[in-house]
């Protein structure tokens, strides 16, 4: 799914939730399941910034289908740079079997935090 261009201030929370549906709107099934929102640079695969369901800043709602991000201030913090310039992101679910989906792709920008 194409995302929205979500736009971050350097050094300040941001998140954002969504229910995984299927075509005829029912909430998919997410128990059990890991995730991962992970930013990088237009050009590689480095990671700028990330969170997980392991770590820290998602939470899985199961059977809802209900994602939630939350990116930590610390995770931007500082990193204002070219780096930034047309970076994307992506939103992965990895069922226990293994299997992965991408629920949302999109690009990001990087404010620099005026405080």
């Amino acid at each position: 799914m194409n995302g929205p261009t979500f736009q971050i201030v350097e050094g300040t929370t941001f998140g954002f939730e969504l229910t995984w549906s299927d075509a005829a709107g029912a909430p998919i099934d997410i128990t059990g399941c890991a995730a991962r929102f992970v930013i990088c640079p237009a050009s590689s695969s480095q990671v700028l910034a990330e969170c997980t369901t392991q770590a820290d800043g998602i939470t899985l709602g199961g059977a809802t289908g209900e994602v939630v991000v939350a990116l930590a201030p610390s995770k931007t913090a500082g990193q204002h740079s070219k780096q930034w310039q047309g970076a994307r992101y992506e939103l992965r679910i990895e069922y226990p079997s293994g299997d992965v989906y991408s629920l949302l792709r999109g690009t990001v920008a990087l404010s620099p935090g005026l405080a």
